[in-house]
């Protein structure tokens, strides 16, 4: 699927993503790919044990725990799996990219994201400069200017 064909470079020039060369060989996008599953499955192991847990299926009788601190704990749990469900989202979507052939390129602009940045968030969705812009657009950061 080459839904991403043309990117925008600058206001009036575009560029074809053919010519984009693909900085990521066999063996890096190998890589990354069990990276992103071992960390689909690490995500779907800590969401099965945090709802087990809230439910209070675990190895602690109620008795044992005092109640109000069960229920701050079961909150957690459960602010925690969703969390990881969000989490889990993204390294799908990633693994997703893998498939269409779309990894590694951003969602925004169309340009490579750095190999680094990759090998340290293999689900990250933009470069780093464009996580930063997205990030203080939304409150998140500030602008270092």
């Amino acid at each position: 699927m080459r839904a991403l064909a043309q990117i925008v470079l600058a206001p009036g020039s575009m560029m074809n993503m053919s010519s984009v060369t693909p900085r990521l060989g066999s063996m890096e996008l190998a890589r990354l790919r069990r990276k992103l599953e071992q960390k689909r499955e690490a995500l779907l192991a800590s969401q099965r044990d945090a709802l087990d847990w809230a439910r209070g299926i675990s190895d602690h009788a109620i008795e044992d725990v005092d109640v109000a601190e069960r229920m701050i704990e079961q909150q957690t749990a459960l602010r925690q799996g969703a969390i990881d469900g969000c989490l889990l989202a993204e390294v799908e979507r990633a693994l997703r990219k893998i498939e269409g052939g779309r990894y590694g390129f951003s969602e925004d602009s169309g340009l490579p994201i750095a190999l680094e940045r990759l090998d340290a968030i293999p689900w990250a969705r933009r470069t780093e400069t464009e996580e930063h812009r997205h990030m203080v657009s939304w409150g998140i950061a500030r602008d270092a200017r």
